[in-house]
């Protein structure tokens, strides 16, 4: 069978149409002529396999990734950046009309400086591979394990140090994880700021060795390394148990004249120098307050850089050790008026006694549950930045939102090139005539290091 595809799907799927149904098609580009088998087929839509392509696509190219079609984790490698930028801004365009009935301006996407070498992070499951230890990847929607000898998102001290590691590992005759000892290594974690670099070795009851240790401990950039123990099988990634093996507890990052540290457990988003331009354009956004309250506010990164923007900050976030990180990274930048709270976001919202004038919401991909959505209604504050990195669930939340709000700008950020994701930055502001926001955002000038 073959098909002419006529747009992207959500995952980066191409879709065609056969007897008018259509026809996803993982691999395929829009306006390429491709044959297919059928793999699936629902009441409503098919799924196809790309066999060959007859017509090519001028944003096609050659994969950049000697590892992209076994590994599967960036959806785009095949596809020049112009190309990654058009779809991006195509879903993103799509989602907010059929799911918010927004059909206005959307912004020219915030272009990524670093489409490779960008991640500062790391998080490989472990196997034993011909009585080796290999660090990889599943592949998407599977249990199939993929050793991979190179990342090339990967920042270059990051990814050199994930290779000496393995080599380390395997000097040392280190074992995969095994269930019925409860022994073993489960996963490698790896971040990377500033050229230091700190390692979490995410075992089972083990003791590791300490020759392996100290030979992991001069390696260059390396100024720290953990060990968490995890015998369960909760989807949290780290156990309970979190013991430093070497070196300093926290990682240092610079924002601006913020200095921030890191516990191991604690977030931040995988692209530094992303990451730092949305920080911007956020702050950039928010008008002058009495209260600004962030939800989802991780370590407090952008809660502290937004401190100035009000007389009193709040920040909510459910993870433990973020928010003591948080409170910590407040007061180390001598910040007074900025506080962070440990609790669910809409209960933490829901008891609040303050005015809020301006809200910064940050959720994960599910988005928005239905008790913040609630609370949001409820309390009404005059502004309100979402900041998403799930174009379905921003536009279903944003749909209930307009109940009260308008849409004043849509600000598209790629964050994770090759890959199918966007962030977007949405500002609201209250449908009443007096809590007009007049938008006019410039990038501020600034240091990340």
């Amino acid at each position: 069978m073959k098909t002419t595809i006529k747009k992207w799907g959500i995952n980066a799927e191409g879709i065609g149409y056969l007897h008018h149904k259509p026809v996803f098609i993982k691999g395929a580009l829009p306006d390429e002529v491709v044959s297919f088998t059928l793999e699936k087929e629902m009441p409503r839509y098919s799924i196809g396999h790309l066999q060959s392509i007859l017509k090519e696509s001028p944003r096609r190219r050659k994969s950049p990734c000697a590892y992209a079609d076994q590994c599967d984790g960036c959806a785009l490698m095949h596809v020049d950046y112009k190309g990654q930028c058009q779809m991006k801004m195509q879903i993103l365009k799509q989602t907010l009309a059929k799911y918010a009935g927004y059909r206005g301006k959307i912004n020219p996407i915030i272009k990524n400086e670093s489409v490779l070498g960008y991640r500062n992070s790391c998080k490989m499951p472990v196997k034993q591979v011909d009585g080796k230890i290999r660090l990889g990847m599943y592949k998407t929607e599977s249990n199939t394990f993929v050793s991979i000898p190179r990342c090339i998102v990967h920042q270059k001290g990051l990814e050199q140090i994930r290779q000496m590691l393995e080599s380390i590992f395997n000097t040392y005759s280190m074992q995969a994880y095994d269930f019925q000892t409860e022994s073993g290594l489960r996963t490698v974690v790896i971040k990377e700021f500033g050229e230091k670099i700190q390692v979490i070795l995410v075992t089972g009851q083990d003791s590791l060795d300490a020759e392996m240790l100290k030979e992991m401990s001069q390696l260059e950039q390396v100024v720290s390394i953990w060990q968490s123990i995890k015998t369960d099988n909760s989807v949290d990634i780290y156990g309970k148990e979190m013991c430093l093996l070497y070196g300093q507890e926290t990682m240092e990052l610079h924002l601006d004249d913020l200095v921030l540290q890191l516990l191991p457990r604690s977030f931040f988003q995988l692209n530094t120098r992303q990451a730092y331009r949305l920080y911007h354009y956020v702050r950039d956004l928010i008008q002058p307050c009495d209260v600004l309250v962030e939800a989802y506010s991780g370590i407090g990164a952008m809660s502290l850089m937004l401190a100035k923007k009000a007389k009193k900050v709040i920040g909510i976030e459910y993870i433990e050790d973020a928010v003591k990180n948080a409170n910590e990274n407040a007061q180390r930048n001598h910040l007074k008026h900025v506080s962070f709270v440990c609790e669910d976001a809409g209960k933490a919202l829901r008891d609040m006694k303050e005015t809020i004038d301006a809200l910064v919401v940050d959720p994960p991909r599910t988005g928005l549950d239905a008790l913040m959505k609630e609370v949001i209604l409820k309390k009404q504050p005059n502004q309100i930045v979402y900041v998403s990195c799930n174009p379905s669930t921003l536009a279903k939340d944003l749909k209930q939102l307009q109940e009260v709000y308008q849409i004043k700008s849509v600000q598209p950020f790629d964050m994770f090139s090759q890959t199918q994701h966007v962030e977007t930055v949405v500002l609201l502001s209250h449908k009443s005539p007096d809590s007009v926001i007049n938008v006019k955002v410039e990038f501020g000038e600034g240091e990340f290091k």
